[in-house]
């Protein structure tokens, strides 16, 4: 099938059992009401993996009960090795229920702002390995953003992992006030936080970056002159 078309099943699907639901995602546990839909909230870790150097594991929670989980199999033998599915979430006690379309279930458990990885039946792990997940917060991230023809890309220094950086108004501005060429990288510190973004280039997702705070521009560096 069309990765578009399966896109676009995917993401209709997710709103309209997100629609059918007459609860509101932390409705069982009031504790966590605050906690969780005061924001975008993104889990990140990395898991044991059997036959692989870990599970790259990213899990977004969003306000209006939908989430996106991508799991990226390091040093894999598989050429394919990021996957993502979708869904909704619902709290229930101090566990956070995800539900695919198809009925299957994910179980996590909330470990002060953190969330620990559960097993298929929503019960602990028994393993001294660790499946915890750190909630990602907005920090100072150091990288070079280019903007050319409604297409944004922040490159992070320290690893060169590439995050779209679409729809933002003030890091467009910011680009465009140095004055360079269209698509030229300059190197910017931003605060802000990665998480996950649905792209409509090739039906999939995409690592985006989130800026929340200060912005400061510095064509005169790059991520190269900083090491």
């Amino acid at each position: 099938m069309n990765r578009k078309i399966l896109f676009t099943l995917l993401v209709a699907g997710v709103f309209t059992a997100t629609g059918c639901q007459n609860t509101s995602p932390t409705q069982n546990n009031p504790v966590f009401q605050e906690q969780l839909l005061s924001s975008e909230n993104v889990f990140s870790g990395v898991v044991p993996c059997a036959d692989c150097a870990g599970i790259e594991t990213t899990l977004q929670l969003a306000q209006d009960g939908t989430y996106i989980l991508g799991r990226t199999y390091l040093e894999a033998k598989s050429e394919e090795n990021t996957f993502f599915e979708t869904g909704h979430w619902v709290i229930k006690g101090k566990k956070i229920v995800l539900s695919q379309q198809d009925g299957k279930k994910s179980y996590f458990l909330m470990k002060g702002e953190n969330v620990v990885m559960l097993d298929i039946n929503g019960e602990p792990i028994q393993s001294s390995f660790n499946y915890e997940l750190d909630k990602i917060k907005p920090k100072k991230l150091a990288g070079e953003y280019s903007y050319f023809a409604d297409s944004a890309l922040f490159t992070e220094c320290g690893s060169g992992k590439r995050y779209d950086a679409a729809e933002n108004i003030d890091l467009e501005r910011g680009y465009s006030a140095t004055g360079v060429e269209g698509g030229t990288p300059v190197y910017v510190e931003i605060e802000g936080y990665y998480t996950l973004r649905p792209s409509m280039e090739d039906g999939l997702f995409d690592n985006a970056v989130i800026q929340t705070g200060k912005i400061r521009f510095d064509k005169t560096s790059s991520c190269h002159s900083k090491k």
